[in-house]
């Protein structure tokens, strides 16, 4: 998982927040983990920019129903 650094969101956090409006960057990070454990069932570097605003998206819905 990446890191903030110095308060600007790095790697697939930017683009997260953008799929799902969230920002708050513990709820972004939980996202992106469940992106990579339960949608994908991978790495995240393979994926196009549309299905990772997909899977973002659902991502936050799966954490939303928690």
């Amino acid at each position: 998982m990446t890191q903030a650094v110095n308060g600007k969101l790095t790697g697939y956090q930017a683009l997260i927040q953008e799929a799902t409006g969230v920002t708050d960057l513990e709820h972004i990070e939980r996202i992106e983990d469940t992106m990579r454990h339960v949608i994908f069932h991978s790495t995240l570097d393979w994926q196009t920019r549309e299905q990772l605003m997909r899977g973002a998206r659902e991502a936050l819905q799966i954490i939303t129903l928690v």
